[in-house]
């Protein structure tokens, strides 16, 4: 049975938006070093909606995303995947990361959440996505400084 699954994960750094903002408003996920082996930019310019990029993944998974959404002012970015080598088990996947600021220190807030619809194997692609959001949160906490 097909139906749509969303994965959300989240994470607080400490530090302002601004700097967080700086790694994610872009889409390069440059601090996404554990997988990530190569990102271009295609058919726009950074920071821009309808921009694409393609990411290269360290095992080898070519996947592309189009920028479809984008808020300096509510520091969030939505994309979309539209193109994956191998394919993958949804027809559709939706992803948006968005900033918060914690008043209370100044920290950040993130968090990701990804929708997808047409699953065939609900579980795994949930299983997947949480594991990547995870991994690339790490990744990022270590290019702010974090320990």
């Amino acid at each position: 049975m097909n139906s749509a699954t969303s994965v959300l994960e989240s994470r607080v750094f400490s530090v302002p938006v601004s700097t967080v903002w700086q790694h994610i408003r872009t889409a390069e996920f440059k601090f996404w070093t554990s997988a990530v082996a190569t990102v271009s930019i295609e058919g726009g310019a950074a920071g821009e909606v309808g921009s694409q990029r393609k990411l290269t993944f360290k095992d080898g998974a070519v996947q592309r995303y189009q920028v479809v959404a984008l808020s300096d002012v509510g520091h969030s970015i939505t994309y979309e995947l539209i193109e994956s080598n191998p394919s993958v088990l949804t027809a559709a996947a939706i992803h948006t990361i968005k900033l918060i600021k914690v008043t209370h220190d100044n920290s950040t807030l993130l968090v990701w959440e990804s929708d997808f619809s047409s699953s065939s194997d609900a579980a795994a692609v949930v299983e997947d996505s949480r594991l990547k959001k995870k991994e690339a949160l790490a990744d990022l906490a270590k290019a702010l400084g974090a320990k």
